[in-house]
């Protein structure tokens, strides 16, 4: 399960785990707001952050900074952690998981769609890649 935070709207929407389409655009998504999940604080843009509930693996927040960087954390991660491989979005657009992994994808400001790739028997991102499917 997966569920949105946004700054503007102190309100949770849970969403099945599956791709789905961009969220309404806030008037300025660059812009910080601040987000809090497993007691750890941080800066997202104005999309907020994603509280996704794995199947096989622990829940975990994920969010884009201001900046553009791609950031989560879990319980017990010590704060938020920048995704590995040096990805920009603008924000999170889906995520998926199988038994033997999951991955998240995000959207650029030009409309690219990337996927990151965690393995769970190594767990270990794998670097972001650009994708023009539904999923990753």
């Amino acid at each position: 399960m997966k569920s949105r935070f946004r700054s503007s709207a102190a309100a949770a929407a849970a969403v099945a785990l599956a791709a789905f389409g961009a969220v309404g655009m806030a008037s300025s998504p660059a812009a910080a707001a601040t987000a809090t999940c497993f007691g750890y604080t941080g800066n997202v843009n104005n999309y907020g952050y994603d509280y996704v509930a794995w199947q096989y693996g622990p829940a975990e927040c994920f969010g884009v900074a201001p900046s553009g960087t791609i950031w989560h954390t879990w319980s017990g991660a010590g704060g938020w952690k920048e995704m590995p491989g040096n990805g920009k979005a603008l924000h999170l657009v889906g995520y998926f998981e199988s038994s033997a992994g999951k991955a998240v994808k995000v959207v650029t400001e030009t409309g690219n769609y990337y996927c990151d790739y965690d393995d769970y028997a190594t767990n270990t991102w794998g670097g972001w890649y650009g994708t023009d499917t539904d999923h990753c």
